[in-house]
């Protein structure tokens, strides 16, 4: 394996269950539905993103508030836009990000980011995710783009690699009535 992914694999184990553990703690009086991975389309970023049913309810209502939703697609769209969810902004993948900027071509390396994610989050046992009240099979997981027209594409596709094929379903389907 390329030294690079050794290293992207190595630094991603490490953050990810302290993250993970320090979110789910903040939430777990509350319904998690999506966990994100976000990145931008020269993948020199790596943030973790977080939502609960009763974020997403709670942040509708402002935005209808603010006349920033007032349409099905608009609520989709909070719903599954990982750059709209409310927990995350702490972790710390900040050493990550310095590693993919100092890589060259890292773009060229998605697939495999991709494949390590989802492994490492596929090894993550379900009793992490009970010790805080969520259940790992309820949550999507997913890689997504956060300014690239190919991040529907990127979500689909890492969907399948971590998520349980009932949620996968639906996640697929999510913009279906739009078109």
């Amino acid at each position: 394996m390329d030294r690079f992914l050794s290293e992207f694999e190595k630094q991603f184990r490490a953050g990810f269950l302290p993250d993970l553990e320090q979110t789910l703690a903040k939430v777990q009086h509350e319904k998690v539905y999506a966990c994100a991975f976000g990145t931008d389309s020269d993948w020199v970023t790596l943030f973790m993103a977080v939502n609960t049913e009763e974020s997403l309810a709670t942040h509708i209502s402002r935005m209808k508030e603010q006349g920033l939703c007032d349409s099905e697609e608009d609520e989709i769209y909070y719903r599954w836009g990982c750059s709209e969810y409310q927990y995350g902004e702490d972790t710390h993948f900040n050493h990550i990000s310095r590693l993919l900027y100092a890589t060259e071509e890292v773009r060229e390396y998605k697939n495999e980011i991709i494949r390590i994610i989802a492994k490492v989050v596929n090894e993550t046992a379900d009793d992490v995710f009970a010790r805080y009240g969520q259940t790992k099979a309820d949550i999507t997981f997913f890689v997504s783009l956060t300014d690239d027209d190919l991040a529907e594409e990127i979500e689909n596709q890492s969907v399948h690699q971590m998520t349980v094929p009932g949620l996968v379903s639906t996640f697929l389907e999510r913009y279906d009535d739009m078109n």
